[in-house]
């Protein structure tokens, strides 16, 4: 999914996570984490490429077409997200947590829906035991093109 994409899903989640919140800075971590969820795009990026991504088409072609790199993808994962909101609840964290995992949430699903992807693609569980591998990640044809 797109960047802009994330942006404007993020801004109208966040439109009505603030009908039920008062807080001016659970809303910006709502909105915030929408979208730098995918900054772990950046870190797949540096550990297949040993240099940090400040080119987006760059970034976008690798996340794309790349195929020998691995696919790490950390914080867009099944897993992860239940383990945060899991961690909100035991602890009793406060709506700034709870702002950061309803982004987090929105981004993973949208990205489910909208991106080619198999089917167990976003749990890392998953990822961890195809060795990481990109083959497996995406739908079959989709990187052919």
């Amino acid at each position: 999914m797109r960047p802009i994409n994330h942006v404007l899903i993020s801004a109208g989640v966040t439109a009505i996570f603030s009908v039920w919140v008062r807080s001016w800075t659970a809303i910006g971590a709502c909105f915030l984490s929408g979208i730098f969820i995918d900054l772990d795009h950046h870190l797949d990026y540096y550990l297949a490429k040993k240099k940090i991504p400040f080119n987006y088409k760059k970034l976008d072609h690798f996340c794309k077409k790349e195929r020998e790199a691995k696919i790490y993808l950390f914080l867009h994962s099944y897993e992860f997200l239940a383990l945060l909101w899991v961690t909100i609840f035991l602890f009793k964290l406060n709506v700034i947590w709870i702002g950061i995992a309803v982004g987090c949430t929105t981004h993973v699903l949208c990205d489910e829906v909208a991106n080619p992807l198999r089917p167990l693609s976003y749990f890392f569980t998953y990822r961890f035991l195809i060795g990481f591998k990109r083959e497996y990640f995406f739908k079959k044809g989709y990187r052919d093109e």
